[in-house]
């Protein structure tokens, strides 16, 4: 009951972060494919140390951005499945309880 009147919302977000996800491993990969043509084209030397600097800082910054929105959807859609049992035992109570009181008048 309480997630019917949310859930199509929440599955939009659930949606849109699983996209930002996506885009971000697909960003990671281009970052990853850059840094020959980057190398290839760098003067003075360090091209090197370029390297290093991007798969030192800026890729575990990626993997870890990538995780924390694949998280957060991951989360959302079991708080959702919490949320459904929540419902579901309530629902059931409410059901036994009326079952209880036709009983009884």
């Amino acid at each position: 009951m309480i997630m019917q009147m949310v859930r199509a919302a929440t599955e939009g977000v659930v949606s849109q972060a699983m996209q930002q996800s996506k885009a971000a491993e697909d960003l990671l990969g281009k970052i990853n494919g850059y840094i020959p043509k980057v190398q290839s084209a760098w003067r003075g030397g360090d091209e090197k140390e370029f390297e290093a600097d991007v798969r030192r800082k800026l890729v575990p910054a990626m993997l870890q951005l990538i995780a924390a929105i694949a998280g957060f959807g991951g989360n959302l859609t079991k708080a959702m499945g919490v949320m459904d049992q929540a419902d579901n035992k309530i629902k059931s109570l409410a059901d036994g309880l009326g079952d209880v009181f036709s009983k009884i008048f």
